[in-house]
């Protein structure tokens, strides 16, 4: 039961070089994941430019998504890439994403393990290191390279070459504005509805793939244990005086609250929902 709360406050809130006649415009890959044992062979790659404005990483990065299926933008181009670990944790994607150095002079990265067989929800794997990648190459519109990792139970290897996807910021809100905007006021109806324990209404707010996932949680703690935990996680000021900015990505945006709190949300049945 020691597990219950943390589930319940994330719910809230050596490879040889690519070949050089590879067509620039062309996405290719081609690799393996394993975990545990398990080997998974990866046939998609997603590089998604991140500016880090909303604060979330140490740093503008390329995000390197190698996986066995594809992963939409709307959660690949989030604030954080929770949003991507929990869409291939539903759908079954085995993945991984690569935060890389934008220009490719670093051969440095941080891998984290999305989805794989075995991995249970709510465990997080990366790993870190000075030599994520054995080539790197980093034009303005593509990126292309080779990197292998052995850090048991999590392994990786792969060579790749893709388009690098640009994913500008299409509104930004500060002050009222922000409070004020249909992204605020989805987060804070979604707050409204869960502090009463009204999931029928909360269900307006959030995606379906949220709501199932609080459900779960309320089955596995027991009603009133969650209605415990929701309280707690209500607590403190008015939601509304803690909205900083409001960023919007096409489909994805991000609601920031200060102390580097955010949350995320996507185009989902023709409206914002809460991810």
């Amino acid at each position: 039961m020691s597990h219950c709360r943390p589930i319940l406050a994330a719910l809230l809130l050596s490879i040889p070089w690519m070949n050089p006649a590879l067509a620039a415009d062309a996405s290719q890959v081609e690799g393996s994941l394993a975990y545990n044992g398990a080997t998974k062979p990866l046939d998609h790659v997603l590089i998604v430019r991140a500016g880090n404005e909303e604060g979330m990483e140490d740093g503008p990065k390329l995000r390197i998504y190698l996986s066995d299926g594809e992963i939409p933008l709307r959660f690949a181009g989030g604030a954080t890439i929770l949003g991507a670990k929990a869409y291939a944790q539903r759908t079954g994607i085995g993945a991984v994403v690569i935060m890389a150095d934008p220009a490719g002079k670093d051969r440095g990265g941080q891998f984290s393990l999305l989805n794989a067989p075995g991995l249970q929800p709510g465990v997080a794997v990366s790993t870190s290191t000075t030599n994520a990648f054995s080539a790197l190459q980093v034009t303005e519109g593509q990126a292309s390279g080779a990197t292998s990792l052995s850090d048991p139970p999590f392994g990786l290897k792969a060579t790749f070459s893709a388009p690098i996807t640009a994913n500008p910021i299409t509104l930004d809100l500060t002050g009222k504005a922000a409070v004020d905007s249909t992204q605020a006021k989805t987060l804070m109806g979604f707050r409204d509805a869960l502090g009463k324990a009204d999931l029928a209404s909360a269900a307006k707010y959030a995606t379906a793939a949220k709501m199932k996932g609080i459900e779960q949680a309320r089955t596995m703690m027991g009603d009133q244990l969650f209605r415990a935990e929701v309280k707690k996680e209500m607590g403190g000021p008015p939601l509304a005086q803690t909205i900083k900015r409001v960023i919007v990505r096409g489909d994805s945006a991000s609601v920031m609250m200060g102390r580097g709190s955010v949350a995320e949300l996507v185009q989902e049945d023709g409206g914002w929902k809460l991810e």
